[in-house]
């Protein structure tokens, strides 16, 4: 009597259910996770308020020049050299000469300060450039 090796009727099955839900789940989880890091480039500046502001929609592309009420520069969030915003700068005209260009400033800081980074600026042919104002009538978070 001869018994055949491959028996259909025992073979294990595989469900493929449970994997395609935990392929989703990983695919919800990443997504949801990399939507959530944003880096925040903003620095804590007493801004000057403007009636007439234009609201714009934030952007995560616009470099960000910061200055504080002592005049210390920051490039996107981080404290830095004049030589190195210059060189920021620089390489931004190099890459993406219409890159928007945000100026924090304090409303104490000394008005030198600014004109350097304008001057920075207009050196190397940037004019997307806007000055990020506190509006009254808009909530703060």
């Amino acid at each position: 009597m001869r018994l055949s090796l491959f028996n259909n009727e025992d073979e294990p099955e595989v469900s493929m259910s449970p994997l395609i839900d935990c392929v989703f789940l990983l695919l919800i989880f990443f997504l949801v996770s990399t939507m959530t890091k944003v880096k925040n480039r903003d620095i804590s500046v007493d801004l000057p308020t403007s009636e007439s502001a234009i609201k714009l929609k934030p952007d995560d592309k616009q470099a960000i020049v910061g200055l504080d009420a002592e005049g210390n520069f920051y490039w996107d969030g981080q404290p830095c050299s004049t030589n190195f915003m210059m060189e920021q700068l620089r390489e931004t005209c190099i890459s993406d000469p219409g890159q928007r260009i945000r100026i924090d400033m304090d409303k104490n800081t000394p008005f030198g300060r600014f004109v350097e980074v304008m001057d920075a600026c207009q050196f190397y042919n940037l004019t997307n450039i806007g000055i990020r104002t506190y509006d009254e009538n808009y909530n703060r978070e």
